[in-house]
């Protein structure tokens, strides 16, 4: 469990959300590593160019880089780790009456490149989903684009 801050994002049902998740967080963290929830595989860094990875279930964990997870492996969340992960879980929620599914991210904290990705992802996604939008849990801060509270 990481704690702090879960937004769920209403994306469009048609929008490939591990695609637009990898590249926008790539951006920021290009060592990244990847982990499915699911299996007890070890964590892999998907290298530029070889394509994103593809989750095998509906949870997923993203690391800053592979020092950040074996901290994570090592230590669980800490404060001093808790910004070098995304958990990422495809929810089942669904908006049907605007076609929508719901995306939840949960982060340690929203500030630095953390904060920087969702505020690109918030922008990426309501661009992709009209009518979509993100709401927050926890909130530490609005996002930048989502002054009316997320509500889609």
């Amino acid at each position: 469990m990481i704690g702090g801050t879960d937004l769920v994002f209403w994306v469009g049902e048609d929008v490939s959300v591990t695609d637009v998740i990898f590249r926008a967080l790539r951006r920021y963290w290009p060592d990244l590593v990847f982990e499915n929830a699911d299996d007890d595989s070890p964590p892999v860094n998907p290298r530029a160019g070889q394509g994103n990875p593809q989750p095998s279930g509906p949870e997923f964990f993203i690391y800053r880089d592979e020092e950040a997870a074996r901290d994570w492996e090592e230590h669980g969340a800490t404060p001093d780790n808790a910004g070098l992960m995304v958990s990422v879980i495809l929810g089942k929620r669904r908006k049907p009456e605007l076609g929508l599914r719901s995306i939840t991210l949960v982060v340690g904290e929203r500030t630095g490149d953390v904060g920087r990705f969702l505020d690109d992802l918030d922008v990426l996604f309501r661009t992709l989903s009209p009518g979509g939008g993100v709401d927050i849990i926890d909130q530490e801060r609005p996002l930048s684009s989502s002054a009316s509270g997320g509500q889609p």
